[in-house]
């Protein structure tokens, strides 16, 4: 690659990132590039600086820190594992394994995937009382953008079901070594999860082993939230993904915007009170080598 060609590469991706940031978007997973020739390995490290779920978040937040590492068979067939560091705390907070399958055609995509939680007893993520999930998803390429329809079941103390809709689409630059994704996303689901973490490990109730405490602060022993069996609309997110790929080495930034809807109805013995949603932002970046 001539010097001149590099400089230009870097500057303009300099000038997507700027534009991210000042975007507002939102992060779901990645999802893997295309199909594969060849069997790989990836390596990986993540850095978050919050971790929300469905739109909602605890009152502290918890930047992670996520070293990864996955085998991708050329079947479509793979497993990984990674660990977060709560950095904030100086402790790991979650072990994640999962394994699954992806499907890639001329015009659809698929794939199912179990994963496992293992978060620690100190974790204060609004997600931390869920120990399972099991999702699948299908795309179409409509050409102009891909359309994708997602379910999921998780597993806690009780089970939870989850559904969810994404518009996207991939813009390829500068011999396709640079990827953005614009996208646009519907989360709706039930909420049992939600009533064991307000229950167990929240901090705006006094219940959560964590630090900090938020504004709707409340000391109760008999708390619970009264829709979380209902299913319901979750959450709006919308979402910026950059990569740039050099080589077997892909530098990936992402910046989110989520918007919650209907906020829980929380009792407790010292009286009932409506949360308080906010619309969120939190942005990811991070680095993967992969290796044939």
């Amino acid at each position: 690659m001539k010097k001149n060609e590099i400089a230009t590469s870097i500057l303009f991706l300099i000038f997507c990132i700027s534009a991210t940031i000042s975007f507002a978007q939102s992060l779901h997973p990645f999802r893997v590039d295309t199909v594969k020739e060849k069997s790989e390995v990836r390596v990986s490290l993540w850095f978050t600086n919050d971790y929300l779920f469905m739109g909602r978040g605890d009152s502290v937040k918890a930047p992670y820190l996520s070293p990864y590492i996955g085998y991708y068979h050329k079947s479509g067939l793979f497993i990984n594992g990674s660990l977060s560091y709560l950095t904030s705390d100086g402790r790991v907070d979650l072990i994640k394994l999962k394994g699954g399958y992806d499907y890639f055609g001329k015009k659809t995509e698929a794939g199912i995937t179990l994963t496992e939680y293992f978060f620690s007893d100190y974790s204060y993520t609004v997600q931390s009382e869920m120990s399972t999930a099991l999702s699948g998803y299908v795309g179409y390429d409509l050409s102009a953008f891909m359309i994708y329809a997602d379910a999921a079941v998780g597993i806690s103390e009780s089970a939870d079901v989850f559904l969810g809709g994404e518009i996207s689409r991939k813009i390829y630059a500068l011999h396709d070594r640079l990827r953005i994704i614009p996208a646009i996303y519907i989360n709706a689901g039930t909420q049992m999860y939600y009533d064991e973490y307000y229950s167990k490990r929240s901090t705006q109730t006094g219940s959560g082993k964590g630090k900090g405490a938020g504004s709707q602060s409340v000391s109760s022993n008999n708390l619970m939230v009264s829709e979380s069996s209902e299913f319901q609309l979750l959450d709006y997110e919308a979402d910026l993904q950059i990569s740039y790929k050099i080589d077997n080495v892909r530098l990936y930034i992402a910046s989110t915007w989520t918007f919650p809807v209907n906020p829980a109805t929380v009792s407790t013995d010292q009286g009932i009170y409506e949360e308080e949603l906010k619309n969120g932002f939190y942005w990811s970046t991070g680095v993967r080598v992969t290796f044939k």
